[in-house]
C-alpha cells in the first residue's frame, strides 16, 4: 500500500489538499506514503513509531478506514499538525488529543495593506523599488543553481539551525520548478536575485484557491525590509487572481489550552515549556516571534493537533525533535 507514485498524489492533491500544508504532505522528500489511488497518508518512521503529516487527502468519507488501516498496520502512532476532524476520529480510539498550535488563514477579499499596523510593507516597496528593485514571479530555471543556493545558504548561516533545513513539519526548500508552486524572486538592478519566496498552492476541488506561504530567503546582506516586498508583491498579484486565502502556516504551541479531547499532561507541559521559555526561543526556535509576526495580519487562527496512541510520552515527543531536525 505504499507505492503511490507522483502522479497519483499529485491528481489527489489537487481534488482533496484544502488544508496548508497539503503540498508539503504529497511531496515532502523523505516521505512515506500509506494509501491507493483513492487516498493516502504521508508518514516518516523514526524507531518503531510512525509520525503522520496532518490530514489524509482523500475524500472525507475515507479518512476514517484510511486511518484504521494505518494504526492496524504501524501500531505505535503520532499525528502531528491535524485538522480538528482528524483530532475527533483519533480521540474515538482512544489516542491521546493535545493542541499543537494555530495556523493562521487570512482572508484576501478583505486584507489591505493599508493602516498604520502595516506601514512597514509600504515602507519595504517604496524604498526598494526607489534603490532599483523589483520583485518578479518567475521560472527556478531562469536562475543559476548556484546564485539560488548562495541566497538560500546565506539566509540559513544567519539562522540558530545555520546547518540543517527544518524538516517533516516545515517543507524543505526547493531550488528548483515544481507543479503547482509559485516561486517570487526579489532582483536587484542588475537583475541578480537576492531573495525568494516559495508559495505551496491549496487546492479545492481541483483548484488553487489559496496559498501557503512556505519559504522567504534572502541574503544577509539586502535591506532588512527586503521580505516584505517579496510578500506584499506576491500577496497583491494573488489578490488580483481572485485567490480567496494567505495561509501563514503554523505557530508551534502558540494558544494551546487543551480543553477538548483527552490530553497527556507532560506533552502540555513540554509544549508550552519551549513557547514559553527565554532560552528556548533564543537558541532553539523563536516561537513567540513567529506567532506575533503571524498574528499582525489580523487572520483566523485555526488550532491544530498533535495526537499518539502509545505512553509513555517522552520518548515520542524526543523522536518528533528528530524528525524535524531541530538537533
Amino acid at each position: 500500500m505504499e507505492s503511490i507514485s507522483d502522479e497519483i498524489r499529485l491528481k489527489l492533491l489537487r481534488q482533496y489538499g484544502n488544508f496548508p500544508i497539503a503540498y508539503s504532505t504529497a511531496f515532502q522528500p523523505g516521505l512515506r506514503y500509506f494509501g491507493d489511488e483513492q487516498g493516502f497518508l504521508a508518514y516518516k518512521k523514526v524507531g518503531r513509531t510512525a509520525f503522520v503529516l496532518a490530514d489524509p487527502i482523500a475524500d472525507r468519507s475515507r479518512h476514517e478506514s484510511l486511518i484504521d488501516a494505518f494504526v492496524a498496520e504501524h501500531g505505535d502512532v503520532v499525528f502531528c499538525q491535524a485538522s480538528r476532524n482528524t483530532a475527533e476520529i483519533l480521540s474515538s480510539r482512544s489516542f491521546f488529543v493535545n493542541e499543537f498550535g494555530c495556523e493562521t488563514i487570512v482572508d484576501l477579499e478583505t486584507f489591505s495593506f493599508a493602516g498604520p499596523q502595516r506601514r512597514s510593507y509600504r515602507t519595504a516597496s517604496n524604498r526598494m523599488i526607489s534603490r532599483g528593485y523589483q520583485v518578479r514571479e518567475m521560472s527556478a530555471g531562469e536562475f543559476s543553481p548556484a546564485d539560488l543556493k548562495a541566497v538560500s545558504e546565506g539566509w540559513k548561516s544567519t539562522k540558530v539551525t545555520k546547518n540543517r533545513d527544518l524538516r517533516f513539519l516545515a517543507r524543505p526548500v526547493a531550488l528548483a520548478d515544481e507543479p503547482g508552486v509559485r516561486k517570487f524572486f526579489l532582483l536587484n538592478s542588475d537583475g541578480s536575485p537576492e531573495g525568494f519566496a516559495v508559495f505551496d498552492p491549496v487546492y479545492e476541488n481541483g483548484r488553487a484557491t489559496g496559498y501557503l506561504s512556505a519559504t522567504r530567503r534572502w541574503l544577509p546582506g539586502s535591506d532588512p525590509l527586503a521580505a516584505y516586498f517579496i510578500v506584499r508583491t506576491a500577496v497583491e498579484t494573488f489578490q488580483a487572481e481572485g485567490v480567496s486565502s494567505f495561509h501563514l502556516g503554523l505557530s508551534p504551541f502558540h494558544r494551546i489550552e487543551d480543553k477538548d479531547f483527552e490530553k497527556n499532561w507532560l506533552a502540555r507541559r513540554g509544549f508550552r515549556f519551549l513557547y514559553t521559555n527565554y532560552l528556548s526561543n533564543r537558541f532553539f526556535y523563536p516561537w513567540q516571534n513567529l506567532a506575533k509576526h503571524k498574528a499582525s495580519f489580523g487572520g483566523e487562527e485555526r488550532q491544530t493537533y498533535y495526537a499518539f496512541n502509545t505512553l509513555p510520552s517522552l520518548p515520542r515527543l524526543l523522536k518528533l525533535i528528530w524528525a524535524c531536525r531541530l538537533v
